[in-house]
């Protein structure tokens, strides 16, 4: 028999063990429960309750008490979840439970997500002790996803190694070590002995429930040493406790036994219900193996009253069967019948506890409705013809409503930045039919956006994957989206039933929708009446719903690239028809002028030659005559050569700009040839230009496409810089800088408000919608400057000082 200590008016005031004894000024190296930054005034209430457990469980409820009356409801809620586990190691947990969902239920209203999940993992033990396996995965599940929001470690290992305990309890010990490895792989990152010896100790469970007795002893030791250099009291007596099993298994009842009263000495003391429940049972079958059967029913029967004492359903169970066998074996039929029918009724209300999952598993094999897995396969072969924005939202909207179908959910809400690059807005369009798509949108628009939403597109941002929100009072961003949910429920009241269902919403899926590393939309998957717990089949076809979208946008973007591409063609066709309009009509003088010059050579040649056919030929006359064929060739040569460096200038450019032969060139006499052929452009704009270029200079790039570059930025100044015809200068000058050469094409127009300059080299935007602006000018100048492997920057400017626009190009052959 274990020696009894037996205690005084308070038994946990025996002093502990040296091996638990700690300095009173010296905090532990970890709390005794999963946290890391233990504030001060708890600290010393883990010191107290290290040694004086009782005395110390007022003490949490006095410290509850004044830190709410203080408005630090974090404090509260960290005192409860201290408080708990130290009311777990005495049998209190299940006490705790109200006390625990009240300060969840704070926690959620304040949005705080920390405590929450440390609350989820708290009441999760609750159910794991009652054996409600169901409900501490639910409470788990919840603490892994509000862990992951809080960056808590130490929350999110607990509750991994409370679900491996789960699958070890129903016998899926694969699935049990695969949530135990996880734990140990985030346990590196974090110096926990508390945690780190939980964890051996489970490890060596799930080795020992295989008959991998030397594992689990190695398990259980190194659970023991972690727990001395906390030091755990808790654990110290339960690592005793499981090298006990281990040493009656390997037939060693004498180690056993030793191990066991020093469990059992630990539990007592400590007021450790469970544990001393649990060695007693392990000291029943110690007595068995050394053939007292009087010793193992009494200690069975204390065994039985303990796991009572604390609703241990599963150890009350273990209890009554072990009771059955000993009476049977003394011929106590009837006691043994009793135990056993006990028995079996607590493991039927177990197995009833865990029907809903059971249920769920079962919904897969319901033929009344395709599977999710089979819907999912049948959107993923859908195809839509993505020609328009139009074509995105009605296509969107079908695999909302799929969607819906496939994860029961209660709302698909789906946001897109069709306007304005960073601006989500909500495209919600109600069922109807094709003409449906250009329906109105709600008034006004909802949208996510900065400031009002920074923080959370910056967290989108930085996660780039699903987030899953059991609870949105604990969003992290929830008082950024709670503007958001007022104006939608705004909407929903004044607007009726086509307004949007946003703000309805008590659990969300969230997932940013990216192309070409950009976020330009975001789809939320919601649950509205109940919360619900999402599991990782939920994040699974999330994910995959999240991929099927983007394949929308993908095929939208593409779709936009393509007629960009034919409108820059166009843009480009248009120019040079332009182009050649102004240079004909620039070559039409100097030609006009040749042509009237060449009449008047002939017309006084023809008088030189009717002059000397004549009797008669004067000097004078002579001398006339020939001073106007001099005049009038020397006019006529001047003005075909003018014609002739048009004509070849515009050649050079025209043939360049076709081209993307690389070549040497000096800049200023290149700039000249492009300036002179948008000469008739400047000039009916009364706009002038300078050059201010260094004329040692040299680039070797893509001649064809500078001139397109300079040739599109001088059009804009043209077209946006000078309204109404006013006129101005445009003033382009080069210097080097380093290996690169910094073109500035500058003007002292009208300039650009910080909201033009920050989407100016969009495609399609313009401030000239309808007056002929196609908004592609400066977008295919930036797309040229990608090409010439340069950049396009925008210098500050004095305000109401014009614009400039900076090219950023490599003096050598681009990516050489």
């Amino acid at each position: 028999m274990p020696p009894r200590l037996t205690p005084g008016p308070l038994e946990s005031e025996l002093p502990l063990p040296n091996a638990c004894a700690a300095p009173s000024a010296v905090p532990p190296a970890a709390p005794s429960y999963p946290c890391l930054a233990v504030p001060p005034p708890l600290q010393r209430l883990d010191r107290v309750a290290a040694r004086h457990p009782r005395l110390a469980l007022p003490a949490y409820t006095q410290l509850i008490q004044q830190a709410r009356s203080a408005g630090a409801l974090e404090l509260a809620l960290d005192g409860l979840y201290a408080q708990f586990y130290l009311a777990e190691r005495m049998g209190a947990a299940l006490e705790q439970q109200s006390a625990l969902s009240a300060g969840l239920e704070e926690a959620a209203q304040a949005h705080l997500t920390l405590q929450a999940a440390r609350l989820h993992e708290a009441l999760g033990r609750v159910a794991y002790q009652r054996g409600e396996y169901f409900e501490a995965s639910e409470q788990w599940s919840r603490t892994l996803d509000l862990a992951n929001l809080a960056g808590d470690l130490p929350a999110g290992v607990a509750a991994r190694i409370g679900l491996g305990q789960i699958h070890y309890a129903l016998g899926a010990w694969d699935k049990g070590r695969r949530f135990h490895r996880d734990a140990a792989e985030m346990l590196g990152r974090i110096d926990h002995s508390y945690l780190a010896a939980k964890l051996a100790l489970n490890m060596g469970v799930g080795h020992f429930e295989n008959a991998q007795l030397t594992e689990a002893e190695q398990q259980f030791r190194h659970g023991l040493a972690q727990a001395l250099r906390g030091p755990h009291a808790d654990f110290i007596g339960e690592a005793h406790w499981q090298l006990a099993r281990t040493a009656l298994s390997l037939h060693q009842p004498e180690q056993a036994a030793s191990e066991c009263q020093q469990a059992l000495g630990w539990a007592r003391r400590l007021g450790h219900r469970w544990l001393e429940g649990m060695a007693c049972q392990t000291w029943t079958d110690i007595a068995i193996a050394r053939g007292d059967p009087t010793e193992a029913i009494r200690s069975c029967r204390e065994a039985l009253s303990l796991a009572q004492q604390i609703h241990a359903r599963a150890g009350e169970s273990q209890a009554h069967a072990q009771l059955a066998r000993l009476l049977q074996q003394q011929g106590d039929t009837a006691g043994a019948l009793q135990h056993l029918w006990q028995h079996q009724s607590l493991r039927d209300e177990i197995e009833r506890l865990s029907l809903p999952e059971r249920l769920l598993r079962l919904a897969h094999y319901d033929l009344s409705r395709k599977p999710p897995e089979e819907m999912l396969l049948e959107l993923s072969n859908r195809h839509w013809r993505i020609e328009s924005e139009a074509d995105v939202v009605f296509a969107a909207r079908e695999m909302r409503e799929a969607a819906q179908q496939i994860m029961q959910l209660d709302a698909v809400h789906f946001w897109w930045a069709s306007e304005s690059a960073g601006v989500l807005r909500l495209h919600d369009q109600p069922r109807g039919d094709a003409a449906s798509t250009a329906a109105p949108p709600l008034s006004p628009p909802l949208l996510l956006r900065a400031p009002a939403q920074a923080q959370y597109l910056q967290l989108l941002n930085e996660r780039k994957e699903a987030l899953a929100v059991h609870d949105l009072r604990l969003h992290p961003c929830g008082q950024e989206l709670a503007l958001l949910n007022r104006q939608a429920q705004t909407q929903t009241q004044t607007q009726g039933a086509g307004s949007s269902s946003l703000g309805s919403a008590r659990s969300r899926i969230e997932i940013p929708l990216f192309v070409q590393n950009r976020l330009v939309a975001l789809l939320w998957l919601e649950q509205h009446d109940q919360p619900r717990s999402w599991s990782r089949q939920d994040l699974l076809q999330a994910s995959h719903l999240g991929r099927l979208f983007e394949r929308l946008l993908v095929g939208h973007d593409l779709a936009c690239a393509q007629h960009a591409q034919w409108l820059m063609e166009q843009e480009k066709a248009d120019a040079l028809g332009r182009l050649v309009a102004g240079v004909a009509h620039e070559v039409n003088t100097p030609i006009g002028v040749a042509v009237t010059a060449a009449s008047s050579v002939s017309e006084n040649a023809l008088k030189l030659a009717a002059v000397l056919r004549g009797e008669k030929v004067s000097r004078a006359e002579l001398t006339e005559l020939s001073a106007r064929l001099i005049s009038g060739s020397d006019l006529v040569e001047r003005n075909l050569h003018r014609a002739a460096a048009l004509i070849g200038n515009f050649k050079k450019v025209t043939v360049d700009q076709a081209s993307e032969a690389v070549s040497d060139f000096v800049l200023l006499d290149y700039l000249r040839s492009v300036i002179s052929v948008l000469g008739p452009a400047l000039r009916k704009a009364a706009v002038s230009v300078s050059l201010d270029v260094d004329a040692a200079i040299e680039l070797h790039l893509a001649a064809g496409l500078l001139t397109q570059v300079v040739s599109n930025l001088v059009m804009n100044s043209i077209n946006h810089a000078f309204p109404e015809g006013r006129g101005g200068q445009i003033r382009i000058s080069a210097r080097l800088e380093g290996r690169h050469v910094l073109i500035d094409v500058a003007d002292d127009g009208c300039g650009a408000s910080a909201d033009v300059r920050a989407r100016m080299f969009e495609p399609f935007f313009t401030t000239k919608r309808g007056k002929g602006g196609s908004g592609l000018g400066l977008y295919i100048v930036a797309s040229l400057m990608e090409r010439l492997e340069g950049e396009v920057e925008l210098p500050p400017v004095e305000r109401g000082r014009g614009l400039c626009v900076r090219l950023r190009l490599p003096r050598g052959r681009p990516g050489g």
